[in-house]
C-alpha cells in the first residue's frame, strides 16, 4: 500500500510539474486573447473528461469486480458450511468407529475368557476320567479279591467258618467270633457300595463337565460370530470414513479455489484504485489549470464584482450535505472539490446565483462524464462559483452574461459523473477550490 501511495504521488508531482510549465509557457507569451485561452480550456475539460470516463468504467469494472467477489465469498461460505458438516459427520463416525472396536475387543476377551473355561472344564474333565481309572482298577482288584473270598467260602462250604468257630476257647469266644465273622461280610460289601457310589458320582460329574464344554464350546461359537459381525460393521465404518475424507478433500480443494479466485478479484480491485486515485490527481491538475485559465480570462473580459455576501445557492429546505469537500471513501477514495447537497426531493429544485457577477461558463451536456450540464459564475475580487450536474435543457444563462444574486441559473439533476440528483457546489479563490462550507450564507428562498 505504501509503494501504491508513493506512485500516486510520483505521478501527481509529474502532471502538476508538466501542467504548470505549460501554463507557464502559455501566459508569458504576449498578446493571449479569450480565443486562444478558451482553446486551452477546452482541451483541459477534454481530457479531463476522458479520464473521467476512463475511472467511470473502471469504477463500473470495480463495482462489477466486488460483486463477482461478493458472490464468490457466498459460495465459500457455503463451501466452509458443507466443510463444518463434514467435520461434524467425521466426528460423529470416529466416536462410531472407537465403539465399534471398543465392542469386538470385549468379544475377544469374552472368547478368551470361554477358551480359558473350556481348558479349564477339559482339564477337569480328563483329571477325573483318571480318578475314575484308578477307582475301577481298585475296584477291579477288589472285587477279584472279594471274589476269591466268596469262592474259597463256597468251595470249603460252612467248614471255613466251622474252622474258626471250633478254634473258640469258650462259649463267649465263639460267640465274638461270629459277630467278627458277620461284619466282616458287612464291611466287605460296604466297601463295595462306596466304591461304586463313588465311581458314579465321578461318572455323573464327568458328564456335567461334558455338558458345560459343549455349552462353552457352543457360547465361543456366538461370541466369535458376533465378533466377526462387529468386524463386518467396523470395515463398512471404515469405509464411510475413507469417503467422508475424500468429500473433505474435495471441498477443501474448492474451499482454495473460491479464496484464490477472491484474492485475485481483490488484488485486481486495489491496482483499479490506484489507477483511478492517479487518474483523479490528474483530474484535479486539469481543473486547477483550467480554473487557472479561466481567471486569466476573467481578467481580460471584464471587471470585478463586489458583493456584501452568498446567499444559499438553493431553497432553505435543502441543506442535506451527502458529500464533504476534501477527502473522501466515496468511489474508491477521492479529493472532492466541493459540497454535494441531495436531500430528498431536490431533483429539478431551482438553482440560485449566489452573488452578483458574469457568467463565465455555461455549459449543456448529457455526457455521463465531468460535471454534466454545468455553470460557472465570477464575481469578482478572485471568487467563482461552480454549479454542476444541472438537468441537461435546464442551463438558463449563457456565457458573459451578467447576473443578479438569487437569479435562477438551472435546476438540479443527475448529469455528467454523478449517482443521483444532487447540486456539487465549488467556491474558488484565486484559481483554487476551498471548502463552500467555510462562508456564511443567508437564505433568500
Amino acid at each position: 500500500m505504501k509503494k501504491m501511495k508513493k506512485h500516486v504521488r510520483l505521478t501527481v508531482m509529474f502532471i502538476l510539474v508538466c501542467l504548470t510549465l505549460v501554463f507557464a509557457s502559455t501566459s508569458g507569451v504576449s498578446g493571449r486573447t479569450s480565443a486562444d485561452i478558451n482553446e486551452e480550456i477546452r482541451r483541459a475539460e477534454e481530457r479531463a473528461a476522458a479520464l473521467e470516463e476512463q475511472n467511470r468504467q473502471r469504477e463500473a469494472q470495480i463495482r462489477e469486480a466486488q460483486g463477482d467477489a461478493a458472490l464468490l465469498n457466498q459460495l465459500r461460505v457455503l463451501v466452509q458450511q458443507q466443510i463444518d458438516g463434514v467435520n461434524a459427520r467425521i466426528n460423529e463416525l470416529n466416536g462410531r468407529i472407537m465403539l465399534q472396536q471398543e465392542a469386538i475387543e470385549n468379544k475377544q476377551l469374552e472368547i478368551e475368557k470361554l477358551e480359558n473355561r473350556i481348558a479349564d472344564a477339559e482339564l477337569e474333565v480328563i483329571l477325573r476320567e483318571d480318578k475314575i481309572s484308578l477307582l475301577e482298577a481298585e475296584n477291579k482288584e477288589n472285587l477279584e479279591k472279594f471274589g476269591q473270598l466268596i469262592s474259597n467260602n463256597y468251595m470249603t462250604g460252612t467248614y471255613g467258618h466251622l474252622d474258626i468257630l471250633m478254634k473258640s476257647g469258650n462259649f463267649y469266644d465263639m460267640i465274638v467270633r461270629v459277630d467278627v465273622l458277620h461284619k466282616a461280610a458287612e464291611r466287605s460289601n460296604e466297601f463295595m457300595n462306596d466304591l461304586l457310589d463313588a465311581i458314579s458320582e465321578q461318572e455323573h460329574e464327568i458328564t456335567e463337565l461334558e455338558a458345560l464344554q459343549r455349552q462353552l464350546d457352543a457360547d465361543r461359537i456366538t461370541r466369535e460370530e458376533e465378533k466377526a459381525e462387529f468386524e463386518i460393521q467396523l470395515v463398512q465404518l471404515l469405509a464411510d470414513m475413507d469417503t467422508l475424507d475424500l468429500e473433505m478433500a474435495t471441498e477443501q480443494e474448492k474451499l482454495r479455489g473460491y479464496v484464490g479466485e477472491i484474492t485475485g478479484i481483490q488484488d485486481s480491485i486495489n491496482s483499479m484504485y490506484v489507477r483511478v486515485n492517479a487518474t483523479n490527481a490528474e483530474i484535479e491538475e486539469l481543473e486547477r489549470l483550467t480554473t487557472l485559465l479561466i481567471k486569466e480570462r476573467q481578467n481580460l473580459e471584464r471587471p470585478n464584482y463586489s458583493g456584501d455576501g452568498f446567499i444559499w445557492p438553493l431553497e432553505e429546505r435543502f441543506q442535506k450535505i451527502t458529500d464533504h469537500f476534501g477527502w473522501t471513501t466515496s468511489f474508491g477514495g477521492r479529493n472532492h472539490g466541493g459540497t454535494d447537497i441531495g436531500n430528498a426531493g431536490i431533483n429539478g429544485a431551482s438553482i440560485y446565483a449566489i452573488q452578483s457577477g458574469t457568467v463565465i461558463r455555461a455549459v449543456e451536456s448529457s455526457s455521463n462524464s465531468g460535471y454534466g450540464s454545468h455553470v460557472i459564475i465570477d464575481h469578482g475580487g478572485g471568487v467563482a462559483s461552480l454549479y454542476s450536474h444541472m438537468i441537461f435543457g435546464s442551463v438558463t444563462v449563457s456565457e458573459r452574461q451578467d447576473v443578479v444574486v438569487g437569479q435562477v441559473i438551472g435546476k438540479v439533476g443527475s448529469t455528467g459523473f454523478s449517482t443521483g440528483p444532487h447540486l456539487h457546489f465549488e467556491i474558488h479563490v484565486n484559481g483554487v477550490r476551498v471548502n463552500p462550507m467555510g462562508f456564511n450564507y443567508t437564505f433568500m428562498y
